[in-house]
């Protein structure tokens, strides 16, 4: 398996791994508490990264490009950071109320359908048949696993 393989498997772990330590946090400190914090984190990270990926060279080249940092800013450069926001504050209130599993299924769902959409009309990667039925696969699977498990 390649590496780049290995990041969304990581990215599924932090997602259920943000939330229900999100979840936890919010009964200590309350809900938007636990988020600002998260966000805090997520921001000085975020500047941590963008430093070292700028100040060493050849670290990572296509994060570090110079030509077109912040220019063309639209309304829409918003958007991924609030999705953000609607992950960590979402995941953790359905964690509380419906459980990891429960939660993470339609989270799984959603993720499902919109990337085959992505990919069909962003991307130009097509729905075909196969690509349809493994993602019902996938789906199916979890969902045996919650109203199975």
């Amino acid at each position: 398996m390649r590496f780049v393989s290995l990041v969304p498997l990581l990215c599924g772990l932090a997602v259920v791994a943000q939330g229900g330590l999100n979840k936890r946090f919010a009964g200590q400190w309350g809900l938007l508490s636990a988020v600002l914090m998260n966000m805090v984190v997520a921001t000085v990270a975020t500047f941590a990264v963008y430093a070292v990926a700028r100040t060493v060279p050849g670290l990572w080249p296509e994060a570090a490009a110079a030509e077109g940092r912040f220019s063309g800013f639209t309304p829409w450069h918003l958007l991924p950071g609030l999705c953000g926001v609607v992950i960590v504050v979402g995941m953790p209130w359905a964690i509380g109320r419906l459980g990891a599993v429960q939660s993470v299924l339609l989270l799984i769902a959603a993720q499902l359908v919109t990337s085959l959409i992505w990919d069909a009309m962003v991307e130009g990667r097509p729905a075909t048949a196969a690509r349809v039925l493994g993602s019902a696969v996938a789906f199916a699977g979890a969902a045996i696993a919650v109203w199975k498990g």
